[in-house]
């Protein structure tokens, strides 16, 4: 069976934004639930680093090589960031927790027009094949 959105590099591109957006509002909405956890440390990674990581190729550690021919190819959107680092705070309280409530909801609303947006691109190219197949088929 063909594959048309293996090849199309708009879909892959835009796959890879949607799971690490997904992933950075886990850590946001995990952040936010630990706004009162006394010791708690903001976690986060870089969006952009990891998107250019995941459209350059470099595989995390824990993604799948084919030894075979007839292996299946992993998903390359597993190339997530392995890790999240600790952000300096800009503010500590007394109680040892940095989670910013303000850079968090500033942070999240980002996220959430940068998945937006990328459901917007990964919609019209995949109405484009839907034309393509539609008109292939007459």
């Amino acid at each position: 069976m063909f594959d048309l959105t293996s090849g199309n590099g708009m879909i892959q591109t835009m796959d890879r934004s949607l799971t690490l957006a997904s992933r950075r509002q886990t850590l946001i909405a995990s952040n936010l639930a630990n706004l009162d956890t006394p010791g708690y440390r903001t976690r986060d990674f870089s969006f952009e680093g990891a998107l250019k990581s995941a459209l350059s190729g470099h595989n995390s550690p824990n993604s799948l090589r084919t030894t075979h021919p007839m292996h299946l190819q992993g998903s390359s959107s597993l190339s997530l960031p392995s890790s999240t680092e600790a952000l300096r705070p800009s503010a500590e309280r007394n109680d040892g927790n940095d989670v910013s409530l303000d850079r968090e909801n500033m942070l999240l609303a980002r996220t959430q027009s940068t998945y937006q947006q990328a459901s917007t691109f990964m919609q019209v190219e995949l109405r484009k094949l839907y034309g393509l197949i539609r008109e292939g088929s007459r």
